[in-house]
């Protein structure tokens, strides 16, 4: 099984039987932004204002979203998006990603699970201990943060344009080089790609894996079964302040949280479920049909 399948699979489970807040908005990147911003992520906001990024830049998502009726999205059930993750158009697969997000925050919160929003996730890699460092995407930042460490960076890249940038670090698109890494750093956008697998697969077994990015914010089960050991983030922690900067093209960092989950720290899906059924009656039990009924 795919890991884009058994993320659909999990949530699908998660949320069996259960009444679950609708989609209230879809966020689209404005057409103008501030000079040295740019248009990468969309958001799909649900009705008890849990958020779920996605990237908007592979393939034509970005036009394709552009030119959607807004109201369609929002008249789909959930679960109806995120079944679009599992399949092969890349702007069903975009949305769907987005809805995962966002129907994951909402999990992890009513089950009472507390993000960890002081942790870094590159400080659980230990990256001073480093031998050889493996990069899945090119990140400037990290690339100069890596230079004082004096470690061995590999960057696995697939855009040709990075093929040739200069620097302490060697890029390939040859994911089977991540064998030689003691630490693995990957973006989170390889969710959107369909290369995850391929890169967990190609890793060291003894590598330290951490997935990094806005639209990395899953359940995190199947990327622990798969050998991830941290997943890091992001989480909206001011809605009404976060709202008017993505609309403005603005910087969106002080209205969300970068948070980091841990493999040895997460209790699994087992106990979420357990806690999620103390918390919320299902549709079963209840009797009720009513979003406002809904305790959460």
């Amino acid at each position: 099984m795919t890991l884009s399948s058994s993320l659909v699979e999990l949530i699908t489970t998660v949320s069996h039987g259960r009444e679950l807040p609708p989609v209230a908005h879809l966020h689209r990147p404005p057409q103008v932004v501030p000079a040295g911003r740019h248009k990468k992520f969309g958001m799909i906001m649900l009705a008890d204002g849990s958020c779920g990024f996605f990237y908007t830049r592979f393939d034509n998502i970005l036009s394709r979203l552009m030119a959607c009726d807004p109201a369609q999205i929002l008249a789909t059930p959930i679960l109806d998006l995120i079944a679009g993750y599992d399949g092969d158009d890349p702007f069903a697969k975009a949305l769907g990603l987005g809805a995962l997000n966002a129907l994951s925050q909402h999990l992890l919160r009513i089950g009472g699970f507390t993000l960890d929003l002081t942790s870094d996730p590159l400080g659980q890699s230990r990256l001073e201990q480093a031998e050889h460092v493996g990069m899945v995407g090119f990140f400037p930042p990290l690339i100069d943060m890596l230079a004082s460490h004096n470690v061995a960076l590999t960057i696995i890249e697939k855009d040709p344009q990075f093929f040739d940038c200069a620097g302490n670090f060697s890029v390939t698109a040859d994911t089977a080089r991540l064998v030689d890494c003691d630490r693995v750093l990957v973006t989170g956008s390889t969710l959107m790609n369909d290369t995850l697998d391929e890169v967990l697969v190609c890793c060291n077994p003894a590598a330290h894996i951490a997935l990094i990015g806005p639209t990395a914010s899953c359940l995190p089960d199947p990327l622990f079964e798969r050998g991830v050991d941290v997943v890091g983030g992001t989480t909206v922690v001011d809605l009404d302040h976060l709202l008017p900067r993505l609309e403005a093209g603005e910087s969106w960092a002080s209205g969300t949280g970068k948070y980091c989950i841990c493999k040895k720290h997460y209790p699994g899906i087992n106990t979420l479920l357990h806690s999620i059924s103390e918390q919320q009656p299902t549709l079963l039990d209840s009797g009720s049909t009513e979003i406002d009924d809904i305790i959460l």
